[in-house]
């Protein structure tokens, strides 16, 4: 649900599920890699639902997506729906988020990705809860260097750079755009489930066994 008293929009892209966690192809065939990323985006939308309810700085969340099934999946918990078109990949479409937003008045485009293991609440506030601010970029590291967090104010005037290192290269961005810069240490946010040792320590946690084979 969108409503125009919100100064930021967070966004969760989502590929389709059929071509998500391709990194975990050794270990979990098509169809359970499919239901893990659904498992995961779900939970992802749950978690935000419950810190827009605590938040004193109101936002709203949208998806970025060219699958059909996740927007009917998005539509159906009340959340707002990007159409990516043709996936061109995750910069392509965090652009594309940052420009709707911006053309519906949004002040701040907040960026998550659906496949956070476990993001807890009190991390979820201190990155959120804060108003818009027309000069700040908010970048947070994922564990491998990448960037699990990203907030920043809009229109854009910084490039999207997601892919390995991008928690230095959005830094870098930032500033070149003449942005203030803040990476807080949010440890929640810094796990994602990609790699064998994500996925069971996502089981375990969840306490929802899913079987780790050795695939050829």
């Amino acid at each position: 649900m969108i409503r125009p008293d919100c100064a930021r929009l967070v966004v969760v892209p989502m590929k389709d599920p059929s071509r998500a966690k391709t990194r975990l192809g050794e270990v979990l065939d098509p169809s359970r890699r499919a239901r893990l990323a659904v498992t995961l985006f779900k939970l992802t939308l749950q978690r935000l639902g419950r810190a827009q309810g605590a938040v004193t700085h109101g936002f709203d969340i949208a998806t970025v997506t060219a699958s059909p099934a996740i927007a009917r999946l998005a539509r159906d918990a009340g959340i707002a729906v990007i159409d990516e078109g043709s996936a061109d990949g995750l910069n392509a479409a965090v652009t594309l988020a940052a420009d709707w937003a911006a053309l519906r008045g949004y002040a701040s485009l907040g960026v998550l990705p659906g496949d956070l293991a476990a993001p807890t609440l009190d991390d979820l506030l201190r990155l959120l809860d804060r108003p818009a601010a027309p000069d700040l970029a908010v970048v947070c590291a994922s564990a491998d260097g990448g960037t699990n967090a990203l907030i920043l104010p809009l229109p854009a005037r910084m490039r999207f750079r997601y892919g390995q290192g991008s928690f230095r290269a959005h830094l870098a961005e930032a500033g070149a755009a003449g942005l203030h810069t803040l990476a807080p240490a949010l440890g929640s946010l810094r796990h994602d489930v990609d790699r064998r040792e994500d996925l069971l320590g996502f089981s375990l946690l969840h306490h929802a066994p899913m079987t780790v084979e050795a695939r050829p």
